[in-house]
């Protein structure tokens, strides 16, 4: 048996990181879409904000501890963000810092200063934002420094946003893996037993896995190209993110559904489902992971080689009695 580099194991192990790395692509752009439909951005940030300003009452709602908050939705910086009834899915940290102080100052005209927020927290009932505010302007000297706390204190908020954007994709990306993996019958243990006993198709496989390892390495982010129309965001992704045909078409090849279910026994199912269970692990590890250690693959593959593949050293040429004489 030829060695590990260059060999038939890594050769398998290359084509299932390859068929991992497939597959969880399709599951981000499945995500993204969900994403989309469901407008988890507007709805988590709104939630954020909503604990940063809600159980505050004010000096003309002094029963109403939505009071503040639904001031803030009011107020023209904001409703300017929104279309109708649509929530921005992006609101910066210092246009929320400017609501809130302008809120607070809202009868000082002309230049404000640190005294006039001070003054206007004074002057509106105790609540949350109150208590939360005085603690954050205390040692700010300007009305400067007392806003980049603010921000400051919405942006710790956002982190916590994205925590809970984070968990909601995990799941979602839990519950398309395991759909795509039972739809295309995606069974790890299959497909490395067909990749080793098929060389032509592990060899197919391979040689799509070498370009793309030339690909850049997936990434996704949002954007908002229009700062005046926060409610639609662009999903950003590059050349990394996109499966060619060439390579759905190898997908098609490797998985889908063979034969008839009537015939598996006992034991193939249990084998089908463990395939399915370490399919979906690894989708839910994410094509930016499976990238790498495609890349780190490729990389030992290059750098070795089989002793079949090592190149001889040149034997000693016996010299002719001409060579002798010369």
């Amino acid at each position: 048996m030829s060695g590990l580099f260059g060999s038939t194991v890594l050769d398998v192990a290359i084509g299932l990181v390859f068929i991992y790395l497939l597959l969880a692509l399709l599951c981000t752009s499945a995500n993204e879409f969900l994403a989309a439909v469901t407008k988890s951005r507007p709805k988590l940030l709104k939630k954020g904000i909503t604990q940063l300003l809600d159980h505050q009452t004010t000096n003309l709602a002094k029963d109403d501890s939505g009071a503040f908050i639904n001031e803030f939705y009011r107020h023209p910086l904001v409703t300017g963000m929104m279309d109708g009834q649509k929530h921005p899915a992006y609101l910066s940290s210092r246009t929320f810092a400017t609501v809130v102080i302008d809120l607070l100052t809202r009868d000082k005209a002309g230049r404000k200063k640190i005294t006039d927020l001070e003054n206007g927290l004074a002057a509106i009932p105790s609540g949350d934002i109150k208590h939360a505010l005085l603690a954050l302007i205390q040692p700010a000297e300007d009305l400067e420094s007392a806003q980049k706390a603010i921000e400051g204190w919405y942006e710790d908020a956002m982190d916590r946003v994205t925590g809970w954007y984070k968990r909601r994709t995990q799941a979602w990306t839990l519950v398309v893996a395991l759909l795509v993996t039972v739809l295309a019958n995606a069974d790890t243990i299959h497909v490395a037993r067909r990749l080793w006993r098929d060389p032509v198709l592990r060899s197919a496989v391979v040689e799509e896995a070498k370009s793309r390892a030339q690909k850049p390495r997936p990434s996704v982010s949002v954007e908002y190209p229009d700062p005046d129309d926060p409610t639609n965001p662009t999903v950003v992704t590059n050349e990394g993110n996109t499966v060619s045909a060439d390579e759905r078409a190898l997908l098609g090849q490797v998985l889908g559904w063979q034969g008839t279910l009537a015939d598996n026994t006992p034991r193939d199912w249990f084998e089908r489902i463990l395939g399915w269970l370490l399919t979906v692990l690894a989708i839910c590890l994410g094509a930016a992971f499976w990238f790498d250690l495609l890349n780190k693959f490729m990389n030992v593959r290059s750098a070795g080689k089989s002793p079949d593949e090592a190149a001889k050293k040149p034997e000693k040429r016996k010299l002719a009695p001409a060579d002798k004489s010369a």
